[in-house]
């Protein structure tokens, strides 16, 4: 048969938008990609705008090693038109993809600008959520103790080496036999020189940060408990608009849980869009007065709920504590006084009043009451008024139906994602590198969400005529 490879890809094909989108922003961007293959002399360099488009392609359909995608440009139909022909190698991937982190943002923030422009999103609520994905390292984390214990078996190794090595150069015959076990012996030598290198980098490391465990290959990611136990890895968020469920915010960080990154996700949002979300919401995680009080004086709106307290499980069990303003106290079911114990007393992100019953001696319920030789006392939050306020507003409609659809939202990107990578890993090293995956893989997703709500003679025309000038 005589075919090109055209006409082997459908108008409706998605790769044909991807393609057009990645010529369109390099061709209004070239300033932004590494500067290789400048000089006039040397074979001419790759077109970045291919190698971007490649790697978009390869997350697009759950291809994230360079080696693999080096593979599909020989046998990939979609690929070898992506790249018109073109072979590059796997070390030429793996650095365009490294040198480019911010080209890679740059696109990614473009990309949403047009959806917003397009229509496609407003951004207008924003649904949080975070995951914790491995990173590019042992399961396993060192401590300082198992790190001096590897330091010392490489040193008896590398001494045994050096001995053999010393025993072999005082021969004075050597022949091809010989001749092979110098050279492995000096491969073996430079092998353990740089294992000693590292060990002692990443135990620098350690005592600099004040850090109790690391991971050798990559000694930013933080130790994390997932479902599958404990790993070296990042915690990743997440923002989602309620529109059409477009990525707007991703970024990694290296908190073990969700509880302060409310705020952050707001910040994080204005920086990758330019827009303010009108609306925030969250799951219990993320339950934190302090970034909650503070969006919701910048105009934020939050639905956020609230993991209960100790004193609202022991009221559900029937131990109602009621507060008296006027008196500034508490009033037990027993009909006890609690009065100010202690004032403004520091709590990680919250300030309480502390108030404590003097008289709980013989009372009939004290054993279901409390354990303390003391008597019964309560933390009151000093900004309570806010507190009940809010948890008022939890109660109402708007509050319980953005609660109810969240997991609607937010769960659907990364069940795409890591139905999509089969296991959500990442296999580049350091948080900067891990961001420049997230960036790729949250390219692919608003670009095949974006095809699924959208004719595709509508996006070519689309994408054709708008500006892809980064902001």
């Amino acid at each position: 048969m005589m075919l090109s490879y055209d006409s082997m890809i459908s108008e409706d094909n998605s790769i044909r938008l991807l393609d057009l989108m990645g010529r369109n922003f390099f061709k209004s961007n070239p300033e932004l990609f590494s500067k290789k293959g400048k000089k006039q002399k040397g074979r001419k360099a790759y077109s970045p705008s291919s190698l971007l488009n490649l790697l978009i392609y390869g997350y697009f359909n759950g291809i994230s090693t360079s080696r693999k995608l080096e593979k599909e440009t020989y046998r990939n139909i979609e690929v070898i038109w992506l790249m018109e022909g073109l072979q590059p190698d796997h070390w030429t991937i793996s650095d365009f993809r490294k040198e480019n982190g911010e080209a890679i943002k740059s696109f990614l923030k473009t990309f949403r600008r047009f959806l917003m422009d397009r229509s496609y999103t407003n951004g207008e609520r924003m649904v949080f959520d975070g995951t914790k994905i491995k990173a590019y390292a042992s399961k396993d984390m060192l401590t300082q103790s198992g790190i001096l214990k590897k330091l010392d078996n490489v040193e008896r190794k590398l001494s045994a080496y050096l001995t053999a090595m010393e025993q072999l150069d005082s021969l004075e015959d050597k022949d091809d036999r010989l001749s092979n076990e110098i050279e492995v012996l000096q491969r073996n030598i430079a092998k353990k020189e740089a294992e000693k290198k590292r060990l002692i980098a990443t135990n620098d490391i350690l005592n600099q940060e004040g850090k109790k465990r690391i991971a050798i290959n990559d000694p930013e990611a933080v130790l994390l408990k997932g479902r599958n136990g404990k790993f070296a890895g990042y915690n990743l968020q997440i923002g989602v608009e309620t529109k059409n469920h477009f990525l707007m915010t991703d970024y990694l960080t290296l908190e073990v849980n969700d509880r302060k990154q409310l705020g952050e996700c707001v910040e994080q949002t204005v920086c990758q869009t330019g827009i303010k979300p009108k609306e925030a919401v969250a799951d219990k995680g993320y339950g934190n007065f302090k970034d909650i009080f503070s969006l919701q004086d910048q105009g934020v709106e939050c639905f956020v709920p609230l993991q209960k307290t100790e004193n609202e499980r022991k009221e559900e069990e029937g131990l109602v504590f009621a507060y008296d303003e006027s008196e500034d106290r508490y009033v037990c079911p027993q009909g006890k006084l609690l009065t100010l114990f202690a004032r403004n007393i520091k709590s990680a992100d919250s300030i309480y009043n502390n108030y404590r019953c003097r008289d709980c001696a013989g009372c009939p319920i004290r054993s279901q009451c409390t354990t303390s030789k003391y008597g019964r006392a309560i933390k009151r939050n000093i900004e309570q008024k806010k507190i009940d306020s809010y948890k008022k507003k939890l109660l109402g409609e708007p509050a319980l139906q953005a609660i109810k659809e969240r997991k609607n939202i937010v769960e659907h990107p990364f069940g795409t994602i890591k139905a999509l990578m089969g296991k959500f890993e990442l296999v580049l090293c350091g948080k900067h590198k891990a961001t420049i995956e997230l960036d790729l893989y949250t390219l692919a997703y608003n670009l095949k969400r974006l095809g699924n709500i959208q004719k595709p003679e509508v996006l070519i025309k689309e994408v054709k005529n708008y500006s892809w000038k980064a902001a």
